[in-house]
């Protein structure tokens, strides 16, 4: 199984010129612990949730006037929509990440996926039985 059948389609971004505090709002409304900042449609950065809570409270950050670009983390950890699943994992645990962000050619953001996600979508397809030979067939994998 790929990322394109477990990724989410559907996920909250925040732009880099956004107040810390509409970010830690999104945060609250969404769920997610970590939120991607998005230019003009290009995936710049990352911003997590305990960054911007330890700086706001250690006082280092007035969260009503500081910026999502100066807390977001550049480079964020990111794979094509084709990686596998047992990829991903590894890529997950190699870069100790629990968000992996699913990019295109640009590179655009189509997709989404944690920790949990990766968990579901392992256990649905081990739950499936082996993976049909025709499709490692189109996939040039046997």
């Amino acid at each position: 199984m790929t990322l394109i059948n477990a990724m989410r389609t559907d996920f909250p971004v925040v732009d880099p010129e956004c107040t810390l505090a509409a970010a830690a709002s999104r945060f609250g409304e969404t769920g997610y612990c970590s939120l991607a900042v998005v230019d003009q449609g290009r995936l710049i950065g990352v911003l997590d949730s305990l960054d911007v809570a330890a700086r706001a409270i250690n006082g280092e950050l007035d969260p009503t006037r500081a910026l999502v670009r100066h807390l977001m983390r550049g480079e964020p950890v990111s794979c094509g929509p084709e990686t596998r699943l047992d990829d991903a994992r590894r890529l997950m645990l190699s870069k100790r990440v629990n968000t992996l962000f699913v990019i295109e050619s640009g590179p655009r953001l189509v997709g989404v996926i944690d920790l949990i996600g990766l968990l579901e979508a392992a256990e649905a397809a081990s739950s499936a039985g082996p993976e049909l030979e025709w499709n490692q067939r189109v996939r040039g994998e046997s």
